[in-house]
């Protein structure tokens, strides 16, 4: 319990965490709008329009997730190094630095990997909704 503490005291007093979460946040809200969106939306082109802006726009934020991961891990390395070259090695210094750096990519990677399955999940329904669409559109055409 007192290492998971350690974490969390760590993750809430980071800038970079708090940058993810919310970008996480966005991006989830993006893709339930678009899922639901679909679903209520009468079939026009300029609403296909948005949609694929839409689709694209949360697929670049779900990919920023863990870039932005890969970045506090090179900022905590660097602090890492900086503090080494002004203070010298000590376990201590290293150590916590360095868990400080993952837990950024940890966080990164927690929040993409179930973006881009919501992601997959929300395109395969919508892709069968569209697919029904069509099929009732031509069956009305031909009767």
């Amino acid at each position: 319990m007192v290492e998971q503490m350690t974490m969390i005291e760590q993750m809430a007093g980071n800038w970079l965490c708090w940058a993810i979460l919310v970008m996480a946040m966005v991006c989830y809200q993006q893709l339930s709008l678009e899922y639901f969106a679909r679903r209520n939306r009468v079939e026009d082109e300029a609403a296909a329009v948005t949609d694929d802006l839409k689709r694209e726009f949360s697929g670049t934020l779900i990919g920023v997730l863990p870039l932005m991961g890969l970045l506090g891990t090179i900022i905590g390395l660097l602090d890492v190094f900086a503090g080494i070259s002004v203070d010298g090695a000590s376990s201590e210094l290293v150590s916590g630095g360095i868990a400080d750096a993952l837990i950024t990519t940890q966080l990164g990677l927690i929040c993409a990997i179930p973006g881009w399955l919501l992601q997959a999940f929300v395109r395969a329904r919508q892709g069968s909704a569209d697919t029904r669409l069509v099929e009732a559109v031509t069956e009305t055409e031909r009767g």
